[in-house]
């Protein structure tokens, strides 16, 4: 069981928000698992023409399982299910309070975590190739987000050559990653003392949020 509010916070869900349930059984067109989703719509807080979407799935050695096919306990995970988060849409207006998207993510990690989820995963938008108005390629990660690198990617700039992941080269060269980093999917560890909680905790810190 778990509590609205607490449910609210993990599915990043506004106050009100209208909200829409449906659960998916193939791979969305951006590679989202299959799994649970909760669509959202708030005309005061998200974009206009937009709506947040936001579910949770099942991972067992391998592809992602419909959370109605999983047994009762479920999300009481064991050692061989693993539960996860997808952000498969997130925008918010530009109206919106200063700092809402970074809050309502660090929320959402909060409660994933004590619910024992393994991570969050999202596809980070924009960046070289992709829509230049998408800037998600350099915002996830500063909250924590991973992914690795390709080497045919990295191998003519030799500062930053022998990067195997993003926040490898955002540690190196940051403004590279700005200027060159490119849509991907990306990862936030929810493990307790991963990078990933290192790196939202400072980040919330330096903004004065915690």
């Amino acid at each position: 069981m778990i509590a609205s509010e607490e449910f609210a916070q993990l599915l990043m869900i506004f106050n009100g928000s209208r909200v829409h349930e449906q659960g998916e059984r193939e791979h969305g067109p951006d590679e989202a698992p299959p799994g649970t989703y909760f669509t959202a719509v708030n005309a005061a807080l998200i974009h206009e023409g937009h709506k947040n979407r936001v579910g949770i799935y099942l991972e067992e050695a391998g592809p992602a399982l419909y959370l109605e096919d999983a047994p009762e306990q479920v999300p009481a995970l064991g050692t061989d299910v693993a539960g996860a988060v997808h952000v498969d849409h997130f925008f918010l207006r530009g109206q919106a309070p200063d700092w809402l998207g970074t809050i309502a993510f660090a929320l959402c990690a909060m409660v994933a975590h004590r619910m024992g989820y393994r991570h969050i995963s999202l596809i980070a938008a924009g960046g070289d190739g992709y829509d230049p108005r998408m800037v998600g390629y350099r915002f996830w990660p500063k909250v924590g987000f991973d992914a690795p690198v390709e080497q045919h990617e990295i191998a003519a700039w030799p500062r930053v050559s022998g990067c195997r992941t993003v926040q490898e080269i955002i540690a190196t060269d940051e403004d590279w990653w700005d200027q060159n980093g490119s849509q991907r999917w990306m990862e936030f560890s929810l493990s307790a003392g991963s990078p990933s909680w290192r790196k939202l905790i400072d980040y919330l810190e330096d903004k004065e949020l915690i």
